[in-house]
């Protein structure tokens, strides 16, 4: 995929400095659409949207003779209202989320809900209608924001999102089988997780989804320590989720950790690439243009 934005209109020392959710999404998003070429949403701030073909039936007031003249083509116009979409912003809130490395500007949680909050101020900007789905770490029970498109619905998803934090056990099949029951009619599910549970159970729950009619897209967050492995000296290495502590010695153990680790994201690729989901690899110390990138080539096909 071709990354249309260049790198350096992303600095995380100023998403640092700012304060505030509201802030550091608007920073993330509209850095990236100012880097673009040429936006694929040309024309989705105002009423006309695009155009699609002709179809024996359709209001003839709707077609556009001036392209005709110029085109030879018979096209009717489209508008906003055919092309809204209902969006649930999926949150992944086990602990494994919670992990930083050094290098990382945030952690994986905190990368993922800058990026879901992105897009949900970009999404409701077009007049989409977006909601969130959630685990509350401390009580094991599902936070939901139906989807809407008012213009309170920003200020709300943001205190949600602010108000969730990673905790607790491995939550994402969970996390899924809620949602499969409280996503009803057709939407597009936008999960943002760091995948570390097997994916044999979360494939059911995927499957499921899909079968329903609902589009996923995946927004896959990791720290570089996860796929790199980078240590060179002893360390005690502890589970967030089980809190279970062991001594390992990384030069002895680095090959068959990276070994049993592609593996285990390989199975992922294969998952997603089965079920037809667009899958993106956010890692915390880079920018996120290949995310928001995938994203918007999505939306397109969308309408």
């Amino acid at each position: 995929m071709e990354n249309t934005a260049p790198p350096t209109r992303f600095d995380p020392k100023v998403l640092a400095c700012l304060e505030g959710l509201d802030f550091k999404a608007r920073y993330v998003m509209e850095g990236f659409l100012s880097g673009l070429h040429e936006s694929p949403f040309h024309g989705y701030s105002v009423e006309f949207s695009d155009y699609r073909n002709y179809q024996p039936g359709d209001d003839l007031r709707h077609l556009d003779w001036k392209l005709y003249g110029r085109t030879d083509r018979l096209c009717i116009k489209r508008y906003m209202q055919e092309t809204n979409v209902r969006f649930y912003l999926v949150c992944d809130t086990s602990a494994s989320m919670a992990y930083k490395g050094s290098r990382g500007w945030e952690s994986k949680f905190g990368c993922a809900r800058i990026l879901s909050a992105a897009l949900s101020w970009f999404l409701l900007k077009q007049n989409d209608a977006v909601g969130l789905i959630a685990m509350d770490a401390a009580s094991g029970l599902p936070r939901l924001v139906r989807p809407s498109q008012r213009s309170t619905q920003t200020g709300l998803l943001l205190r949600e999102m602010e108000q969730i934090a990673p905790g607790g056990n491995p939550s994402l099949a969970a996390l899924l089988g809620h949602a499969l029951r409280l996503v009803h009619r057709r939407s597009v599910i936008l999960l943002f997780s760091d995948l570390l549970e097997p994916s044999a159970e979360i494939e059911q729950y995927l499957k499921q989804l899909r079968f329903h009619g609902h589009e996923c897209i995946v927004f896959q967050t990791l720290d570089p320590d996860e796929s790199e492995f980078p240590f060179a000296d002893s360390h005690v290495f502890e589970d967030l989720e089980t809190g279970s502590r062991h001594q390992v010695l990384p030069g002895s153990a680095r090959d068959k950790y990276l070994q049993r680790f592609n593996a285990f994201m390989e199975d992922y690729r294969q998952l997603f690439q089965r079920l037809e989901i667009p899958h993106c690899t956010v890692f915390n110390h880079q920018d996120p243009w290949p995310a928001l990138a995938l994203f918007l080539s999505e939306r397109r096909k969308l309408q």
